[in-house]
């Protein structure tokens, strides 16, 4: 058996030769790269330590966690700043309307009028300019989801749908 391997080995002498000089090729390419990697790694590394003399990284991280906690919190403020704004905003007249009319024909012009404020939740109130020979009155209703407690003229109903279709 020994005998087998030595003329084997003999008979393919050369053939295993340049197999191993190739794999040996190989393995000394690959190194040759892994060194070359490393160089720049190590590069890298000293670039980045280098600023060691003139200021402590640990600090930098450390002021720069001091930084991110402080924009957390002021964006936790910044939300709950937002909120208050939005919530505010749904108290806030989002439309307004208004008709001018004739109240007693053939005063000449229309000097009557009425004005609708309201917001998304459709509260607010109107005001109703009624103008006449002797004066002028102002009446005020509440509106409560889009709806009054007292009776609405004509002109006062169609006001309240005008504002409610702005919205």
């Amino acid at each position: 058996m020994h005998m087998e391997i030595y003329q084997y080995i003999n008979n393919y002498t050369t053939d295993i030769i340049a197999i191993l000089i190739i794999v040996i090729s190989l393995l000394t390419l690959t190194t040759l790269l892994q060194f070359i990697t490393i160089l720049r790694l190590k590069k890298k590394y000293r670039s980045f330590t280098s600023l060691s003399s003139e200021i402590n990284i640990e600090d930098v991280l450390i002021n720069n966690q001091e930084s991110i906690k402080n924009l957390m919190n002021d964006k936790m403020i910044i939300q709950d700043d937002i909120r208050k704004i939005y919530e505010s905003l749904n108290k806030t007249f989002e439309s307004v309307a208004m008709h001018k009319y004739d109240a007693f024909g053939g005063m000449g012009g229309k000097l009557s009028a009425v004005i609708v404020l309201i917001n998304k939740n459709l509260d607010g109130f109107l005001l109703n300019s009624i103008n006449t020979r002797e004066g002028s009155h102002l009446y005020t209703k509440q509106i409560i989801r889009g709806k009054t407690e007292q009776a609405l003229s004509k002109e006062e109903q169609d006001t309240i749908k005008m504002a409610i279709e702005q919205i």
